[in-house]
């Protein structure tokens, strides 16, 4: 807590821009009872879905109760970002108990890395929704990891759809935790017959997968109304990929490959009209002659995103990612030291994860299956399964460091293997 103040206190008077800035417009507009306004990136006007939802409804529920006070906001960011710190060592405790090791230990020092490290810190410092991704992310795989194999297992299948719906909401490109997640809720169960346990294991995921759409739902049955037509959470998909994908992007030679706004794109300026489902239709369309005319393209493009999302080009990258965001360069600097400092501790604790992985093959406990309750003991794979789909899912569009912050808690899990010995 007294890191995350003191960031708040150092940052009092931190602007918003961007993504902040809009998330702030948003929640202003629901607290006054005018729902999601109208679009601001469609020059035809109307009704808009281009952010998630429960981020700006929840700044707008903080708004309805304080009036339109930002920092009473990043002060709730505050106590979320404990929250994340918490289910860091959740995990780190869960990963460490099924694997023999000392699972209180571990999970002291891994709190200790995630209270400190500067991008986690940063993800709370303005009002990014982030903040609110990053504890049910965890929260979905923590109680994933703790569903037992027998006992109620379909609730607690439910409820681990219903978090990850949730974060789908906040952050679309978790959809791809429903595998990892749905790996770790539905072990297999002490039931003898094969062909029971097989149907025993289909219905929990069936559950996990139903509920997760469920959740998900009602926004898409508004966005069906207010937008006349099926919208998948939000109409960010052509409009962003568009970005990536032109000759702009792919013969700059200081960027090669970066997201840049379409409108700076002058291929596809004459296609920036109509509402936004029109104007993300015809993008994304575009989107896709693109990559058909280069196939090659796609390959270039997530080599440069991966590259940018670890900050491997120095500092550049992250003063340019968290300085839309409105923080000034000395701050953004944080985010590659830290992750430097951080990367070449996790360096070695998957060294010693792929160690002991081939020394004793997956499970790391063959004791841990065999318990009533194995946990990620089962299929810790699984678990790390999370940030490889996370950056698969981000790199072929986008690449900074802010789009990091869904993986780096698995980096502070890693790290947290080295210290405790």
């Amino acid at each position: 807590m007294a890191a995350r103040v003191a960031l708040l206190v150092g940052t009092v008077h931190l602007p918003l821009l961007n993504d902040p800035a809009d998330y702030h417009r948003l929640a202003v507009s629901l607290a006054g009872g005018h729902g999601f306004g109208t679009t601001v990136v469609a020059p035809g006007g109307g009704p808009t879905a281009f952010r998630p939802p429960l981020w700006p409804l929840f700044l707008g529920g903080i708004y309805t109760l304080v009036g339109d006070h930002v920092l009473v906001a990043r002060g709730v960011e505050v106590v979320l970002g404990l929250f994340t710190v918490g289910l860091v060592g959740a995990l780190a405790f869960r990963l460490a108990t099924s694997s023999g090791r000392d699972g209180r230990r571990t999970a002291l020092v891994a709190m200790a890395l995630a209270a400190v490290y500067p991008p986690l810190l940063l993800a709370g410092g303005s009002l990014l929704s982030e903040s609110l991704s990053l504890p049910l992310e965890l929260g979905s795989l923590l109680v994933a990891s703790v569903a037992p194999p027998a006992r109620r297992p379909v609730r607690w299948c439910a409820l681990v759809g219903i978090l990850c719906g949730l974060d789908i909401l906040c952050r679309p490109d978790s959809f791809i935790l429903l595998v990892p997640a749905a790996l770790l809720a539905c072990r297999r169960p002490p039931v003898a017959d094969r062909r029971n346990r097989v149907q025993a294991v289909s219905v929990r995921a069936a559950v996990l997968v139903g509920a997760a759409g469920l959740t998900v739902t009602p926004w898409l049955v508004r966005d069906a109304v207010v937008m006349g037509r099926f919208v998948p959470v939000t109409t960010q998909g052509g409009l962003v990929a568009s970005g990536t994908y032109n000759d702009a992007a792919a013969h700059d030679p200081l960027h090669p490959a970066a997201w840049r706004p379409t409108n700076l794109v002058p291929e596809y300026r004459h296609l920036l009209r109509g509402t936004e489902v029109q104007e993300e239709a015809a993008l994304r369309a575009a989107t896709l002659h693109y990559i058909r005319a280069h196939p090659a393209y796609p390959l270039r493009v997530a080599g440069w995103n991966l590259v940018r999302l670890f900050d491997l080009n120095g500092v550049a990258d992250a003063r340019a990612s968290w300085g839309a965001n409105g923080f000034s360069p000395g701050v953004a600097d944080l985010d590659t030291f830290g992750l430097l400092a951080l990367a070449a501790l996790a360096a070695g604790g998957a060294a010693r994860l792929v160690v002991r992985a081939r020394r004793r093959g997956w499970p790391t406990s063959a004791a841990a299956v065999d318990s009533p309750d194995p946990g990620i003991g089962s299929r810790p794979w699984a678990l790390w399964l999370a940030p490889v789909l996370l950056a698969l899912a981000t790199v072929p569009v986008l690449g900074e460091s802010r789009l990091r912050l869904g993986i780096d808690p698995f980096l502070v899990l890693l790290a947290a293997r080295v210290l405790v010995l």
